[in-house]
């Protein structure tokens, strides 16, 4: 019995690593939820939920905690990957801040909450508009910040 209440706590509250220290220092802002819009050469980082919809990396900030140091955090807990939030992308109508965030271009995602994210993906902004989302238009937005940011770094 013991046994088996030590193994659902350990489900519960995550397997594996702790989350890294904050890299970003923290960006002072408060918010009640953030995330993370990681891109890099393998593409964006995608979560699928136990309810089917592919999600950014996000979800509620600790109390005391930056609204950037929450969306690392986060990040690591749901994809097994230590980021960098970096600026500010958007913030959404619900207080969601969404954070541009960097990741080591060797590192490889992985489950770290089973009993919350059923699979890690990377995926490249060519299909985005062809997942299925956890919410409504979420691929079309990755896809406009995504390509905002390109058409802003060639100027």
């Amino acid at each position: 019995m013991r046994f088996s209440v030590l193994i659902l706590c350990a489900l519960v509250m995550g397997c594996g690593d702790t989350p890294p220290p904050c890299a970003s220092e923290g960006d002072g802002r408060a918010a009640p939820s953030a995330g993370c819009l990681v891109w890099n050469d393998n593409g964006v980082l995608l979560v699928r939920g136990w309810l089917g919809g592919w999600a950014l990396p996000g979800g509620s900030v600790k109390p005391g905690e930056s609204a950037s140091c929450g969306a690392e955090r986060e990040a690591f807990e749901e994809a097994g990957i230590p980021v960098t939030a970096t600026q500010l992308a958007t913030v959404f109508d619900n207080g969601f801040h969404l954070y541009w965030c960097r990741a080591a271009a060797n590192v490889s995602p992985h489950i770290h909450r089973p009993l919350e994210v059923r699979e890690v993906a990377w995926r490249q902004p060519d299909v985005l508009g062809y997942e299925q989302w956890r919410y409504p238009g979420q691929g079309m937005l990755i896809r406009d910040l995504l390509s905002d940011a390109e058409y802003s770094t060639e100027d």
